[in-house]
């Protein structure tokens, strides 16, 4: 607790002073205290501080491109991005929801100016994909702790992860399988706007014009296919998400051509047993 009571007070200098640092400090230092705390449980530290000057500060270029490859080295790791992966309910979830949002301003950052070689975005990759399939903990607010939001975080990585050009057809089908699985949550229904933010991952992937219509329309199909379980509220909450984000999906894609609306519709129509 010293020591994050220390930063607290050290990061909120430094908001004070317009995220500028004293000279006999350095950015480097701190940022490697601030991945350190990334899972606080202290939303204050977490939310408001770390990340919030962490991502000011990689978006106003104060890091060196090393630095940048260095902290996500350390983002994607066993201590942050797959730390406790697979438990539910605990306070590792912070960990990792707040270590795959650095890892998605990082990626911001590369997709402005490439500074990430293939080697390192394929294991990137690899290491989201894996947090993406294998994230159990889809609590969006918990009280006293704040934002877990580990849905919603994933979606933003993805959606840079999307734009990168050294990503291929594969890779871009590979995502939208996984907005597919995460969409159509069983544990609960999304409350948190993840539909939202998974459907900016979608459009991004659209706009890359990589796809064909023919494919992102069979992949529109699968969204009728909730009733797997036999159990009626996990299939009901599978239902659930799926019509939210076809519905955010219908309004928020840039270029909906008739075949994107038609396939959309089609599949509510079929998942909506309450029609006029």
């Amino acid at each position: 607790m010293k020591n994050e009571q220390y930063l607290i007070e050290q990061l909120e200098n430094i908001r004070e002073n317009d995220y500028m640092i004293p000279k006999n400090e350095s950015h480097y230092e701190i940022a490697k205290q601030m991945l350190n705390h990334i899972g606080s449980v202290n939303p204050y530290l977490r939310d408001d501080l770390i990340y919030s000057t962490f991502s000011k500060w990689i978006k106003n270029g104060v890091f060196t491109a090393d630095e940048l490859r260095e902290f996500l080295q350390v983002s994607i790791d066993d201590e942050h991005l797959l730390f406790g992966l697979g438990e539910t309910n605990t306070d590792s979830v912070f960990t990792r929801a707040f270590s795959v949002l650095i890892i998605a301003v990082i990626l911001l950052k590369h997709n402005e100016k490439q500074f990430i070689s293939i080697e390192e975005l394929e294991l990137v990759k690899e290491h989201v994909f894996i947090f993406a399939k294998s994230e159990n903990d889809v609590r969006g607010y918990v009280e006293e702790k704040g934002w877990a939001h580990s849905v919603a975080h994933l979606a933003d990585c993805l959606d840079e992860l999307a734009k990168c050009n050294d990503l291929n057809e594969n890779d871009l089908r590979t995502i939208l399988e996984l907005i597919l699985f995460r969409a159509m949550e069983s544990q609960n229904v999304f409350d948190c706007e993840e539909d939202e933010r998974l459907v900016t991952a979608a459009n991004s992937i659209l706009k890359r014009n990589v796809l064909s219509s023919e494919e992102i329309c069979k992949w529109i199909e699968q969204f009728q296919y909730v009733n797997k379980t036999g159990d009626y509220m996990t299939d009901y909450y599978i239902k659930i998400n799926a019509k939210h984000f076809l519905r955010s999906l219908y309004f928020r894609v840039d270029f909906l051509d008739e075949a994107f609306k038609e396939t959309i519709t089609s599949i509510l129509l079929k998942l909506n047993r309450y029609r006029s």
